[in-house]
């Protein structure tokens, strides 16, 4: 049990609610026919849907984060929220560093990484 609350709630269960009402939306940005409002804004169904996924996604991320590995409301967050951060400075500096010493890191695989739906 958290010793703190969210709109007076155990933010366990309030980030339990949370994430399944993202779920939901993502199942029915997934399941039904986007292709009407997609066209009315603009975008492909596919490219509406992955919008969608991503907005939804990236909440989801920080409710997670936030609550179950304890990077929100604890006495120690701070500390525990910069040993997190830590490995993503390095993912950074990596990615960085092969897309600038090799331009075609990311469209010019060779054959073996590629799956079998690419041409």
């Amino acid at each position: 049990m958290a010793h703190y609350t969210i709109m007076g709630k155990d933010p366990y269960w309030m980030n339990f609610y949370g994430l399944m009402i993202l779920t939901l939306i993502e199942v029915a940005a997934v399941g039904l026919d986007l292709s009407d409002t997609a066209a009315n804004i603009g975008y492909t169904e596919k490219k509406l849907t992955l919008v969608i996924l991503v907005g939804i996604g990236v909440p989801k991320f920080i409710m997670i984060a936030a609550i179950f590995m304890h990077l929100f409301g604890d006495e120690d967050s701070k500390i525990l929220t910069l040993t997190a951060l830590f490995p993503a400075f390095f993912i950074i500096v990596m990615i960085l560093f092969i897309g600038l010493t090799h331009p075609e890191a990311t469209t010019g695989l060779p054959e073996w990484c590629r799956p079998g739906f690419y041409s």
